[in-house]
């Protein structure tokens, strides 16, 4: 190969019927940079964001991390599918610091900081303008679900800078059709065309003629998904012949199961990161009160009937509600073990992307607004320090977060939402660490009545999954056994994990003293009444 022969970053292959396939970065790109192009600096190789959005909250017994300090944690149960990417995380604790609040508005935190941030755009639509403009398409807008129309704000994170809710594509058919294939192809004569790397085989052959080694194995590679892509699209699909007329027949709106959509849309992500097709790109499993029913796990209800577990209590319930968590997370190790197999700018496309994972509540009965699960994953080509499991000494906004990613990204911001100072920590800098403050416990009964101080916890046992207890030194814990008028009223599952001074009505069960009435209750060190956005 000539040392005088080299490519654009943005260059395409070309073939028959307006076929144009974008390539991942190459030797041959990241030489002509370095000789001296805006994009010489970190191997000519972008950074990527990406979200990936878990609808209807947590079990919180099942998904906190409790006890562990920065670099030595456990993670937790519903955490094992994605354990294997340890190294590559960033775990955050104490996120959130609200009460209890609508699917509508947890949805709308998720991305805009507050649920009040209705008249700005979202964090990915920020970040969007700042390294999307060299992209063929800005971002990406996806979903596995439609339009939750009795509350619309449900169905949607990711808002233009109106603060309007931007359209979604839940079809990964025509999402790799718009980016991998000529826009102005007709989609009906999908069935005419043959593999789309067959129509640009002569280009590709012309290109590895003059690719080295590295460039060889890498272009191999990248035919090879693109192939695999396809046949998973095509498969999709397809429909049983049995001499029906195909021109008649109307595409079907989703594949096989819901795994298969998902699997899909993860295939083309990525490979439109691997190509620069797009550098960001906003992904729901759910809108956030998802209606959909995993039958393919043998699961018949409704993930949100499922997620109010407290209300809705049995053991094959929670069982189901912890199988759906479970699939989540398995997709997230899905999307992270795909951006870890594609070589990129020297390491791997994963080390050169942020990705967001995580929901817009903690608690997913009461829809709580603190302890919310949020995952990053990525080195971010140095913005993050990963490995880390980061617990704030106080509950954080969002929109911290937010700000902190915006300005990594080079958004000259000094505010978003309701957050003035970026969330420290992310890239190995200082933060105040949680540390247990010091309390008294105690138990005071009266006739019929008790008192008790001590540490806030939910029940371990999934048997009873809608019981609390507070523990209290040198004493059997006492048991919080009330109805859902009480733990909504008072807002137990916010205080979970925290010390409180509990009020109420006392009985005995088995021998241990049990509330069955909650009259009182109060913080420690915290807010008693953190409040409620449309709960």
């Amino acid at each position: 190969m000539s040392s005088n022969w080299k490519i654009e970053r943005r260059t395409f292959l070309r073939g028959a019927a307006g076929a144009l396939v974008p390539l991942p970065l190459l030797n041959l790109m990241q030489a002509r940079a370095a000789k001296g192009g805006a994009d010489s600096d970190a191997s000519s190789s972008p950074v990527r964001f990406v979200t990936l959005f878990k609808p209807n909250g947590v079990h919180p017994p099942s998904w906190n991390i409790n006890g562990g300090t920065e670099n030595d944690f456990r993670m937790s149960p519903l955490m094992k599918p994605f354990s294997r990417h340890r190294e590559d995380l960033l775990i955050l604790d104490n996120m959130g610091d609200f009460g209890f609040s609508s699917h509508s508005n947890s949805t709308r935190r998720f991305l805009s900081g507050h649920h009040e941030n209705r008249k700005s755009a979202s964090l990915d639509q920020i970040i969007a303008d700042k390294i999307g403009k060299e992209t063929t398409h800005r971002s990406l807008e996806l979903t596995t679900e439609g339009l939750f129309v009795n509350q619309i704000g449900c169905s949607y994170i990711s808002y233009d800078h109106n603060g309007k809710p931007l359209p979604r594509e839940s079809d990964p058919q025509l999402v790799f059709d718009r980016l991998f294939r000529n826009p102005a192809q007709d989609p009906g004569r999908r069935q005419e065309l043959s593999s789309l790397l067959d129509r640009v085989r002569e280009d590709a052959r012309a290109l590895q003629r003059k690719a080295g080694k590295e460039d060889s194995e890498t272009l191999e590679e990248y035919f090879t998904v693109l192939r695999e892509t396809e046949k998973r699209l095509q498969k999709m699909a397809s429909v049983p012949s049995g001499g029906v007329d195909h021109s008649s027949l109307q595409r079907p709106d989703t594949p096989f199961s819901l795994d298969d959509q998902v699997e899909a849309m993860l295939d083309v992500i990525g490979m439109a990161l691997w190509t620069d097709s797009t550098r960001c790109i906003s992904y729901m499993l759910g809108n956030s009160n998802s209606r959909l029913i995993f039958d393919f796990l043998g699961i018949n209800r409704q993930h949100h009937y499922l997620s109010h577990f407290f209300r809705n209590f049995s053991r094959s319930n929670i069982d189901a509600l912890l199988k759906i968590s479970l699939w989540h997370m398995e997709k997230f190790d899905s999307l992270l073990t795909r951006l870890k197999s594609y070589k990129d700018g020297g390491g791997t496309l994963l080390d050169r992307c942020v990705v967001l994972f995580g929901s817009g509540m903690g608690h997913s009965d009461n829809h709580t607004a603190q302890r919310i699960p949020i995952v990053l994953a990525g080195k971010g080509g140095g913005m993050l320090k990963t490995g880390r499991y980061l617990r704030y000494s106080e509950n954080q906004e969002l929109g911290r977060l937010h700000l902190a990613l915006m300005q990594k990204f080079g958004v000259n911001s000094e505010s978003y939402s309701n957050s003035s100072s970026p969330l420290p920590g992310l890239d190995g800098g200082p933060f105040e660490e949680f540390r247990e403050r010091p309390f008294e416990s105690w138990v005071k009964q009266g006739k019929g009545t008790i008192i008790v101080q001590g540490r806030f916890r939910m029940s371990d046992n999934l048997d009873e999954a809608k019981v609390f207890y507070i523990d209290v030194k040198g004493k059997p814990p006492v048991r919080i056994e009330v109805g859902f008028g009480d733990f909504h009223r008072f807002n137990l599952a916010y205080h979970v994990g925290t010390p409180i001074q509990l009020a109420g009505n006392s009985g005995e069960k088995n021998g241990q003293l049990v509330i069955t009435k909650v009259t009182g209750l109060t913080s420690l060190f915290g807010n008693s009444k953190p409040g409620q956005a449309n709960g």
